[in-house]
């Protein structure tokens, strides 16, 4: 109340008067708090962007954290998309102010909000306002780049890392992170390099079947998840998670039941004893991770769905789909075959050992 009578000059608040509270007469802002959100920016300058009777502008001043140039906080700068940094000139008015005060500077004086307001600049510094997210805009991540070529992430990650793939820009976010973007043209001139398939809606079908018929299984993981999805699936491609799980737990539980390999010694599932959170988070990071990685299956989070690529489903015919299962069923039977003959060959040892052991007894 002081402050709307003019009583107190300055209100200085951490968190209260962002929205809900509002003094049109408000004259000068002092943005303190960096912050990366652009909502909680625009609420704060809110506090000042109301007209009043006798108020001819906003006097606003950016305290701006430079302690990384590529993480920058909102200022009226970066919400404006100003390049350039003047001290108190407009950023914001008609086209008729704008030319006037334009012409003061060619003239080398300082525009009126300067005269007007007891602040004097002693230093002047060249502020670097680079926004990292306009140089990247039309660009592609690291993360599209896996998702356009039929290769793995980890061949992505080392072609980078060895220095065969350069991004276009790298935009470092701390001191283990970095953020890597390619421009269109850099990725059709690696893929003919290197030779790779570029990955699109006329041709990710048929990639689909190739990687189904060439799958390799380090476990039994991917075709169950295939079978799973083929099983449950709508007439959109879409799966809920939940189906999934319970088809792994029921899957490698009829093994167990019957008295089969289960799988590996190191997979959860022979081990037992494991819950659905801990069987949900098996499933997204290991067999449907590189279907994700190749824009063949994709994760909802929010809805707990799972989907085949609409360009991939819609084409896939009955037989196809028949394909696909019948491929499941003999990678699984060709996988559990090996498995067996290992542990097979690990109790065969074992026994030889302790053989070996009782005779020197």
């Amino acid at each position: 109340a002081r402050f709307e009578k003019g009583e107190a000059k300055v209100l200085c608040a951490c968190d209260l008067l962002n929205e809900g509270w509002d003094c049109p007469a408000t004259e000068v802002l002092f943005m303190a708090q960096p912050t990366m959100s652009k909502v909680l920016y625009t609420q704060q300058l809110g506090r000042g962007m109301r007209l009043s009777p006798g108020k001819e502008s906003l006097m606003v001043f950016d305290f701006v954290d430079n302690a990384s140039q590529y993480n920058m906080p909102y200022s009226m700068h970066r919400l404006f998309r100003l390049k350039e940094y003047k001290p108190g000139a407009l950023v914001l008015g008609t086209k008729q102010q704008k030319t006037a005060e334009q012409g003061l500077y060619d003239r080398g004086e300082r525009p009126d909000a300067l005269i007007d307001w007891p602040v004097d600049a002693l230093d002047y510094e060249l502020v670097d306002i680079f926004n990292w997210q306009e140089e990247a805009a039309g660009m592609i991540s690291q993360m599209e780049f896996v998702r356009r070529v039929d290769v793995q992430t980890e061949t992505i990650e080392r072609h980078v890392r060895d220095g065969l793939l350069v991004p276009d820009l790298v935009v470092p976010m701390s001191e283990h992170r970095t953020f890597k973007y390619f421009k269109e043209e850099t990725l059709q001139k690696y893929a003919k390099q290197y030779g790779w398939t570029l990955i699109d809606d006329s041709n990710r079908k048929d990639l689909f079947l190739d990687m189904v018929r060439q799958m390799d299984m380090s476990y039994s993981y991917k075709p169950v998840l295939l079978k799973a999805v083929l099983l449950f699936a709508d007439d959109k491609g879409r799966v809920k998670l939940s189906d999934i799980v319970t088809y792994f737990r029921e899957f490698y539980e009829a093994r167990r039941a019957a008295g089969l390999v289960v799988e590996k010694t190191n997979s959860i599932y022979a081990k037992g004893g494991y819950t659905d959170a801990q069987a949900q988070r098996n499933i997204l990071s290991n067999p449907f991770k590189r279907f994700e990685d190749m824009q063949m299956l994709h994760h909802t989070k929010t809805l707990g769905v799972i989907q085949v690529d609409e360009s991939v489903w819609k084409k896939l015919t009955r037989e196809e789909k028949q394909e696909i299962e019948r491929i499941c069923d003999e990678k699984l039977a060709q996988y559990y075959g090996r498995v067996s003959n290992l542990q097979l060959n690990k109790i065969n040892v074992i026994a030889l050992r302790e053989g070996d052991r009782n005779d020197s007894i």
